[in-house]
């Protein structure tokens, strides 16, 4: 432990699934390179099952280099103290229960005994070193967490990042000119990190993240950067070369499971349409599918037995495009991986029926990803068999149309962002100019 001391060291942790993970994947490549000491720390069973189910995620923070520990400190006491607390503070802090003197005092040392629990539940090699000044890195709701605050109390010389779960992207106008500040402060402690200001602009609620203390860096998506997608980049290239000699099609299906977004008909429905569609028209064909990681219950599991061609993978979408000649999603960021590895995706959603976070424009409701103008859209099944058969007429290649603006933006941002992240560490005196 008295090594520790004098180590730079990053602490991450994950508390929902491997989205999380995955897009802090490059940060942690370039930390690593930086002789940070990586401690991932795992708040909940469902996250670390999660990562072990994605390969990308799972080779990672399995690498044997000795720079990164696994820690888990998930199970049904711990994770209940942290629903417990989070529900207790927000109610707390909504009823306004502060001004009530009483209440404020019981609720003060209620609290207390939460934060003992958390932060003893904590590494030692952790807490053994309070005034390092360590990296904690978490996604940004935790924000909104009592442990976020427990956190900075205990840690006080520490500088904290917030991400995003996904690249998911919230703007909505794609068009308008979004205000952002010329320079980062990185002298700050406190560093929001986020894809575009278009997306702040939607989530922003006026409370924890329009705090001035929380400095807002608009870096892209690590992920999305060609230092991070150049290896694949070429392998799906020269995987999509070889058509002409291969005698099956490989496809991806992104799917999403039923829940918030979709009812369980509507699921169901997608993947027997899905499948009959490339089944007529596509003789020869190796389906993937690569499920949602809350899709827990899925109608795809049921139906395996009778499609022998249809395999359930658990391989990071990346490397699945690498090898895949087209890609048919239900919706989800993961559009934006394969489109960037030169994979064509359709759509096959429909944002009138299932349009909960759609977006509604000219009396309709359409797609993220169709506005940016990187999938081919279809709403049913008619729509997709169309999509199929014109994709096999074009050997399966992307239009040339281009992507929109804001797109591109995006990416230009995701090539920069290690700029920005170093001078915020060399600010700080934690590597070199």
């Amino acid at each position: 432990m008295r090594n520790l001391n004098k180590k730079k060291v990053a602490v991450v942790f994950i508390s929902g699934s491997a989205g999380e993970l995955d897009w802090m994947l490059p940060i942690l490549d370039y930390l690593i390179y930086k002789k940070f000491k990586i401690k991932i720390i795992f708040l909940s069973r469902h996250a670390l099952k999660s990562v072990e189910k994605n390969s990308m995620c799972n080779k990672f923070i399995n690498q044997k280099n000795n720079k990164i520990d696994v820690i888990s400190l998930g199970g049904y006491f711990f994770e209940k103290i942290e629903r417990m607390g989070y529900l207790t503070y927000r109610g707390f802090i909504k009823l306004e229960f502060s001004k009530i003197p009483l209440l404020n005092s019981l609720f003060k040392f209620y609290f207390s005994i939460l934060k003992f629990l958390f932060i003893k539940n904590l590494p030692s090699e952790i807490t053994n070193f309070k005034e390092n000044n360590f990296l904690f890195f978490s996604e940004f709701p935790g924000l909104r967490r009592p442990r976020d605050k427990w956190l900075k109390e205990t840690f006080n010389s520490s500088i904290f990042f917030y991400f995003p779960h996904s690249p998911h992207i919230y703007a909505e106008d794609l068009d308008k000119k979004y205000l952002e500040p010329d320079l980062v402060d990185t002298r700050k402690k406190n560093f929001l990190l986020m894809g575009h200001p278009g997306d702040f602009s939607i989530l922003n609620e006026e409370k924890e993240l329009a705090n001035p203390n929380l400095e807002k860096v608009f870096m892209g998506h690590p992920k999305y950067s060609s230092k991070w997608l150049n290896i694949l980049q070429d392998k799906a290239k020269k995987f999509r070369s070889s058509l002409p000699t291969r005698k099956t099609i490989n496809i991806l299906v992104i799917s999403r499971g039923y829940g918030s977004y979709l009812d369980e008909m509507s699921h169901n429905n997608l993947v027997e349409t899905t499948i009959k569609t490339i089944h007529e028209s596509i003789p020869n064909y190796n389906l993937f599918v690569k499920k949602h990681p809350r899709e827990t219950s899925s109608y795809w599991d049921y139906i395996l037995k009778d499609y022998p061609s249809i395999q359930i993978v658990n391989d990071h979408i990346l490397e699945l495009a690498t090898k895949t000649d087209f890609v048919i999603s239900f919706w989800g960021s993961g559009s934006m991986d394969c489109y960037l590895l030169g994979v064509p995706v359709i759509e096959y959603w429909d944002p009138i029926k299932n349009n909960k976070q759609q977006i509604f424009e000219k009396g309709s409701y359409t797609t993220i990803y169709r506005k940016l103008g990187i999938v081919f859209s279809s709403n049913n099944e008619k729509d997709l068999r169309t999509n199929i058969l014109k994709l096999v007429e074009k050997g399966f290649k992307l239009d040339s149309q281009g992507s929109h603006i804001y797109f591109n933006d995006l990416i230009f941002r995701s090539n920069n962002w290690d700029k920005t992240f170093s001078e915020i560490l060399s600010t700080h005196k934690l590597i070199g100019n």
